[in-house]
């Protein structure tokens, strides 16, 4: 039987990676042929080609908070990269290509249209990106982790890889636990500076109750030991990326972190208390992406302009391990595992018309 091949266009962020790549990784368990689509010097073009996937690179950008100049000259960038596309689906011809939103998928979302190949979008926010948005009015069949955020799609999840998915459950990694509260610090990808720079005054101000494992992203690391170093906090673990964070998400009481919608989705399937820093977006994605954990009482929202060191401080003491585990437990309850079985029955679906 001849193997089903498929383009998946997704960059800029480990939002869109992570959840494209658990789906190629899956794809490829059912012998399909996967190909990417993203740019150079950016976190996929460090990530997939580990995994074996062959990856092509097109030059593009991002007009968000872009420059006039840039601006001025992205029609260029663009009709390049929908030409370059349109060259590797010509030679490759894939059943599907699949995009996972940003401004990756964009000229190859058009590239697909105009050459009759079948084009699927998957939205993992709750607000959807402008690439999405534009492209879900001439995608054959689009997919949204949330309802009612792109027109006409099936409400699938997002999809997490099988590690999360198999972490203990509240109930089993609570039970018999002592000692400091184990307290998961992440940044996203690439870090956030404003939790690099508050919460090692935290941990000075709670060292004799919680325990910090902290993810500061590659280009804060030194600094941010340093700040820890110099306040003699010895007991966390500061490391500037967490490979395997399915250990890290067992380890922990609590997260501090942004709310990504993939972040948000692990933390749900993990069942995990969480004080969620959204990213200032304008659109406010990232608050919508964490309000139905808050809505249940999993988690709490500050927004990033509120943020100090005593807000914090004050939030941790009136916690203690016993309230944490009421919030794990209901934020597991919101969480969809059977994100990527519904998402590969939408491409076997959609592949098996072509």
């Amino acid at each position: 039987m001849i193997p089903k091949k498929i383009i998946i266009m997704a960059g800029g962020s480990g939002g869109h990676v992570f959840p494209g790549l658990t789906i190629a990784r899956y794809l490829i368990e059912k012998g399909w042929l996967v190909n990417w689509i993203g740019t150079k010097n950016s976190i996929e073009s460090r990530i997939i080609p580990k995994y074996g996937i062959k990856i092509h690179y097109i030059s593009i950008k991002g007009l968000r908070n872009t420059s006039l100049k840039n601006l001025i000259i992205s029609p260029i960038y663009i009709l390049r990269a929908y030409y370059a596309v349109k060259k590797i689906i010509k030679i490759w011809s894939p059943d599907i290509v699949l995009g996972m939103g940003g401004y990756v998928s964009g000229p190859g979302g058009v590239a697909s249209w105009n050459c009759n190949i079948p084009l699927l979008l998957h939205e993992q926010n709750k607000i959807a990106g402008i690439t999405n948005k534009w492209l879900s009015r001439i995608s054959t069949k689009n997919m949204q982790a949330s309802p009612g955020v792109l027109r006409n799609a099936e409400v699938v999840g997002n999809p997490v890889c099988q590690s999360i998915i198999k972490v203990p459950n509240p109930i089993n990694r609570f039970k018999n636990r002592t000692g400091l509260l184990r307290v998961l610090v992440i940044g996203g990808s690439q870090g956030s500076s404003i939790l690099n720079r508050i919460l090692p005054e935290v941990s000075f101000l709670l060292k004799e109750k919680i325990i910090f494992w902290h993810q500061t992203g590659n280009y804060e690391l030194e600094k941010t030991k340093k700040k820890y170093n110099k306040l003699r906090l010895n007991q966390n673990l500061i490391t500037s990326f967490i490979k395997n964070i399915a250990s890290a998400y067992e380890w922990a009481d609590l997260i501090i972190c942004r709310s990504g919608a993939l972040t948000v989705s692990e933390i749900s399937i993990v069942g995990l208390g969480a004080i969620f820093i959204p990213y200032p977006h304008k659109d406010k994605q990232q608050h919508r992406n964490a309000e139905d954990l808050e809505l249940i009482g999993a988690a709490k929202i500050i927004d990033q302009s509120n943020l100090n060191t005593k807000l914090i401080v004050n939030i941790l003491n009136s916690l203690d391990r016993d309230k944490l585990f009421i919030m794990a437990k209901k934020a597991h309850s919101l969480g969809v595992r059977d994100a990527i079985f519904n998402i590969f029955n939408v491409i076997n679906k959609i592949s098996k018309k072509t």
